[in-house]
């Protein structure tokens, strides 16, 4: 039998979002699923899937563009159950739309931010439970939980919306933990090697003399090294998460650790995307300048990128990332 929403849950509601024009970011991010390093999903695949039954619900937090939504329809394409995608990119969100608009397990809602009260919207205030028939099954968040600010808080509302005894699924490859295996890498990390790379060349090499002088400039670099931490997050301890997860009162069940071989070309596209982010400083990015780099400037700035990639990876084709993978539940 198919798997049918509540008459009164619409899988999608009549909001601006969903009715935009689809937008360029969007559809270049949705380009990574076919990295090889979003090999990070197959475990989370495999948990969601041996534990999923027919007609349950799970929600996809922060879920973006749908690319695990994606993995999990292609790996078991009969299976019934509902899958509400949850983020607070509208961006993200209408390409999702577009992707699965006839995909009746799917369903999808926008995490506004409330300006007001400098916050998003918490996941039950997000979700109608009496329009959905009740608590959801289970929640997944991949390769987002460390962009999360009032960690608790965010874990409780998750607690909120599950029924007891519902699952939770989180991995991130951006958490620091003690189990990871020698010579792999915390992924975002290797944006800080990057740019320590690429101030070395501009030092060493007289083909970029023209950017040694903005290096002595404090106020600038220090601008743009904030920009680049706002971009990609400090990274945070496995307990981190672990303690917020029991503050939530929500009861971990395992850690596993794996490694993930990332094509080093690949990581380079991605981070192109958010060439500002990497390395900014090369011609001035524009949220510290107040003026966008020309395109000569911004082809400049990812070559820059992809000479200090070979530099700090030695000028191997792939590196090994490490993923953690965190499973819990709420036992009450």
């Amino acid at each position: 039998m198919q798997f049918q929403w509540s008459p009164t849950f619409p899988r999608w509601p009549d909001e601006s979002w969903a009715n935009s024009a689809l937008e360029t970011l969007a559809l270049k991010y949705d380009t990574v699923e076919r990295h090889g390093w979003y090999d990070n999903l197959d475990l989370t695949v495999e948990q969601v899937l041996g534990d999923l039954s027919e007609g349950e619900t799970v929600v996809d937090y922060s879920g973006g563009t749908g690319i695990l939504a994606q993995r999990l329809l292609e790996r078991d394409p009969s299976r019934q159950y509902g899958v509400v995608i949850a983020d607070s990119s509208p961006k993200f969100l209408r390409l999702a739309l577009e992707k699965f608009r006839e995909e009746p397990r799917l369903a999808f809602r926008l995490i506004r931010y409330l300006r007001e009260e400098r916050r998003l919207q918490s996941l039950d205030e997000v979700l109608d439970l009496d329009g959905l028939g009740g608590p959801v099954d289970g929640l997944i968040s991949t390769n987002a939980i460390h962009l999360y600010y009032g960690l608790v808080d965010t874990l409780s509302s998750w607690r909120r919306v599950m029924r007891p005894g519902g699952r939770v699924y989180i991995q991130s490859g951006n958490i620091r933990n003690p189990e990871a295996a020698d010579g792999t890498w915390i992924i975002d990390e290797t944006v800080e090697h990057i740019h320590r790379a690429a101030v070395e060349m501009v030092r060493e090499d007289d083909a970029y003399a023209d950017l040694r002088s903005v290096l002595n400039d404090e106020e600038y670099m220090g601008a743009h090294d904030r920009l680049r931490g706002k971009y990609f997050l400090p990274v945070r301890p496995l307990s981190t998460y672990t303690d917020a997860l029991s503050q939530a009162n929500l009861e971990i069940v395992d850690v596993t650790c794996r490694s993930i071989p990332a094509r080093v070309d690949e990581w380079n596209s991605f981070l192109s995307v958010y060439h500002e982010g990497v390395l900014g400083w090369v011609g001035g990015a524009e949220k510290i300048t107040g003026e966008s780099a020309n395109p000569e400037v911004v082809e400049r700035r990812k070559m820059l990128i992809r000479d200090a990639m070979n530099r700090v990876f030695d000028g191997a084709e792939v590196f090994a990332a490490n993923w953690t993978y965190i499973r819990a539940r709420r036992s009450e």
